[in-house]
């Protein structure tokens, strides 16, 4: 029969750090710029966006905007090796479109479009 655990017990306990694991493209172009034509296409209402280049992982937060009711912040990390899609898809779900792949395949396609143009 196993003993009542005690704080005693707890103190060995280790436990391993958050891991997120990211598709990684090896596609060299300007995250940056592409995150700003696709906010041109979403065109959020009533959001302020900071778009950021980020160093590991992609980062999204959004809050309220406490100087004007009914509006929010946000700010968008990007990382160097995200892909078309994941930032795609990261800022169509910040604007709420609501049809998200709809959106993204929209989106891809324009930039698809905008870099061969005669295809």
């Amino acid at each position: 029969m196993r003993s009542r655990a005690t704080l005693q017990d707890a103190r060995f306990e280790q436990t391993d750090p958050r891991r997120i694991v990211e598709y990684h493209d090896p596609e060299d172009f300007d995250r940056i710029d592409f995150a700003m034509r696709a906010l041109d296409v979403l065109r959020p209402k009533r959001l302020r966006i900071a778009v950021y280049q980020a160093v590991s992982t992609m980062q999204v937060e959004a809050v309220e905007d406490l100087t004007r009711k009914g509006y929010r912040v946000a700010s968008v990390g990007i990382p160097p090796h995200a892909s078309r899609e994941h930032i795609a898809y990261a800022l169509a779900e910040l604007a709420g479109v609501a049809s998200v792949p709809y959106v993204v395949r929209t989106l891809l396609a324009m930039e698809r479009e905008r870099t061969n143009p005669y295809r």
